[in-house]
């Protein structure tokens, strides 16, 4: 989401559009983002057990999460206006990123504390607002990993919407020339819809959870739309609305709404990022097809308490990540043995 602080990218100032820091300050959320070393709690942040869950819900051991940590920062000199992380599947503690100013024609490789690694330029992209990454199957025949790079944040209803594909590169020896990708086009079956949030199945084929609109006059949040396209291209295939919880502690959600900002999936597993909390979905059995996780158990897992958080990944190891838009601040929760 395009929100700009007076004061330049990452500070604490004036929030622009959707946020008002008057609002923020009264919450006491302001004074946490201000230093990267401050945590807050918010609820589900303290230990694993869940605040909310649906009924099937998988137990603390399924696994148990810690609490999180502060791990780091990311520059603006790096990534403006972070919107989406994932994980690296060749190069241990490793991310990429992307930020979502029009124009970004690159995602920047980092570790979890914010430095750089690589910086990779990906042939033909100039995205108007990429909001989401992903590393998943390359095809349906091909189970290398690629870099999927969402540009499909709409503001202005445009009718298409496109992922960057690429293969993942090297990060021991980073490309010294931007990588060649595909640029996959995706038109909506219904109407021009927002997202930010993208994840990607065993055959490649990119999942999209639309962002819900929200009706600022009566609090009121639209539905969550869950969206599939094929490895190629085309029109995405409707699979159905995500009933999302409410949240505990409805902090954000009151000025934005209930909405998904980001979204991560691993092995049998699927985390959803609101402003509000963090929801993990899992598979009832396993080779569970991913285009169904929005009818498997969920539970509430720790939220680390940043302003507008809108990036959230899964580890290599075990845990997660989520990284605030609007500060930078990376938050990481960890797993207890």
């Amino acid at each position: 989401m395009r929100v700009r602080s007076e004061a330049g990218p990452y500070g604490v100032a004036v929030l622009a559009r959707h946020l008002a820091v008057g609002a923020l300050t009264a919450l006491g959320l302001v004074g946490c983002a201000a230093g990267a070393g401050s945590q807050a709690e918010s609820p589900g942040s303290r230990g694993s057990a869940p605040t909310s869950a649906s009924p099937a819900a998988p137990a603390c051991g399924e696994p148990c999460y810690g609490d999180p940590e502060v791990t780091g920062n990311l520059s603006s000199e790096l990534v403006v206006e972070v919107s989406g992380v994932a994980a690296s599947h060749s190069a241990a503690g490793v991310y990429y990123v992307v930020g979502d100013e029009p124009g970004t024609d690159e995602v920047v490789a980092v570790r979890d504390d914010g430095t750089l690694v690589a910086r990779i330029g990906v042939e033909g992209m100039s995205a108007e607002n990429a909001e989401a990454l992903a590393v998943g199957a390359c095809g349906p025949n091909d189970s290398n990993p690629c870099v999927f790079v969402a540009d499909i944040g709409d503001h202005v209803g445009r009718p298409y919407v496109v992922v960057y594909r690429f293969p993942e590169p090297d990060l021991t020896a980073p490309p010294p020339n931007v990588v060649a990708a595909d640029a996959l086009r995706y038109s909506y079956p219904d109407a021009a819809t927002d997202a930010e949030a993208l994840i990607v199945d065993d055959s490649g084929r990119p999942l999209i959870v639309g962002k819900a609109a929200f009706d600022q006059a009566s609090a009121t949040t639209g539905p969550t739309r869950l969206y599939r396209g094929d490895p190629g291209g085309g029109v995405l295939e409707l699979l159905g609305e995500i009933d999302l919880p409410t949240p505990d502690r409805p902090v954000l959600t009151g000025i934005a709404g209930n909405v998904v900002t980001d979204a991560s999936s691993t092995d049998g597993r699927v985390l959803l990022r609101t402003y509000d909390q963090v929801i993990e979905y899992h598979a009832p059995q396993a080779g569970a097809e991913l285009g169904g996780f929005r009818t498997w158990p969920y539970r509430l897992v720790p939220a680390p308490a940043q302003i507008q958080s809108e990036a959230v990944a899964y580890r290599q190891d075990c845990g997660y990540l989520t990284i605030s838009e609007f500060t930078g601040s990376i938050a990481t929760v960890g797993c207890q043995l």
